[in-house]
């Protein structure tokens, strides 16, 4: 009897594998009951980052405004209109003075050199090569041809002799481009570990450290005020492990 059995084939699942671990550990500066040193340390760095945004915001470009007041720019324009005028009417009499001044030099070349050309033709004689001029320029022009292949099989000779050197020039040239390709790997790898790679149209942006006031400190759970940044958190997590794309932040007013 023929029978016939079907293999199901399951398929592949592509995972994107990432150094970054799926749950991070805040250091000890952001416990609710922190040493003194570390909690001054995650101030410090919540400070530093907030100065980042409000120096990024301060040093960047203006923005362009939507509307531009006419009236109180009529005289600055005017006195531009003027200027570009007076500019172009320059130009063209510079202009105009150097076309006459270059014609008439043009015309004085041409008489001297029409002048120089029948002189010439004048003073020019026919002069015969003999048989011995003949016999000379065919010496040395295979004098050069020897002297050409002389110089060859020389500049080969010492190419031969330098075989070592180069190729000892090539291993380290290898070598050294064998070194930049690890150490860019090895960079590559480090930024994956803080930031996971381009995915879509926005950046990933880091959420804010999560540290307590000096005012907000209790040294005890039941008195830590609560604060609903878990779903946030595991949100963050999964963009920074490379899973969702990163996406605008949108504020709810």
């Amino acid at each position: 009897m023929n029978q016939r059995f079907r293999i199901k084939i399951q398929p592949k699942i592509w995972k994107m594998t990432s150094s970054i671990p799926a749950v991070e550990v805040d250091p000890a500066g952001c416990s609710y009951n922190p040493t003194a040193e570390s909690h001054e340390d995650m101030l410090a760095e919540a400070v530093a980052q907030e100065m980042q945004k409000v120096y990024k915001n301060e040093l960047g470009p203006e923005p362009v405004p939507l509307t531009i007041d006419g009236e109180a720019n009529i005289e600055d324009e005017a006195g531009l209109l003027s200027v570009c005028n007076r500019i172009i009417n320059g130009k063209s009499a510079y202009f105009l003075g150097v076309d006459n001044g270059s014609e008439g030099e043009e015309e004085a070349d041409a008489e001297n050199e029409s002048s120089e050309a029948g002189n010439n033709k004048n003073a020019r004689t026919t002069k015969r090569v003999t048989r011995v001029v003949l016999n000379k320029r065919s010496r040395q022009k295979a004098l050069r041809k020897m002297e050409t292949k002389e110089k060859l099989k020389e500049k080969l000779s010492k190419e031969i002799d330098s075989l070592p050197k180069i190729l000892k020039e090539i291993a380290k040239d290898d070598k050294e481009k064998q070194n930049k390709l690890i150490r860019r790997k090895i960079a590559k790898e480090e930024v994956l570990k803080i930031r996971p790679p381009r995915l879509g149209k926005h950046k990933f942006e880091a959420p804010p450290v999560q540290v307590l006031l000096t005012e907000e400190m209790t040294g005890s759970l039941r008195k830590l005020k609560a604060c609903c940044t878990l779903a946030r958190d595991r949100f963050k997590s999964l963009e920074k492990r490379g899973i969702l794309v990163p996406s605008k932040n949108i504020r709810r007013n």
